[in-house]
């Protein structure tokens, strides 16, 4: 009786079984992709701003050497230049455009002149509103 039982229920229960495998193997085929792809941006992301920083650096020190040569868009251009011939397997991927990569260096360029000026801006901004 309990073998007639076994012998009925032993297919049902490895059906079931091997559904609720692959459900849970599609689960992780299918969210992994998702998290490598994120994994994958970050690194590009951070490898931009890595190579804005670096770039920044660089035409600071331009800067510092010829100070009447080096205009301000100068200065972004030889930033988003350097950045171009850096990294151009992250800009291929994040595809910003030629705006964003100067507003970018643009920021950087200020946040590296006010950290050399010792100019805090939030405070500043704080002072005018009252605060």
């Amino acid at each position: 009786m309990i073998d007639a039982i076994q012998n009925i229920l032993a297919p049902v229960i490895a059906d079931y079984l091997g559904f609720v495998i692959l459900g849970i193997v599609g689960f992780f085929l299918r969210n992994l992709p998702a998290k490598w792809r994120l994994d994958v941006e970050q690194k590009h992301r951070d490898a931009l701003h890595r190579a804005l920083l670096t770039g920044v650096n660089f035409a600071f020190d331009t800067l510092q050497l010829h100070p009447a040569v080096v205009t301000h868009d100068k200065a972004i251009a030889v930033v988003v230049d350097y950045v171009k011939g850096s990294v151009p397997d992250a800009l291929k991927r994040l595809a910003p455009s030629q705006e964003q990569l100067e507003a970018m260096a643009r920021a950087k360029l200020q946040e590296k002149l006010d950290a050399v000026l010792g100019r805090d801006r939030l405070a500043e901004a704080l002072r005018e509103a009252g605060a």
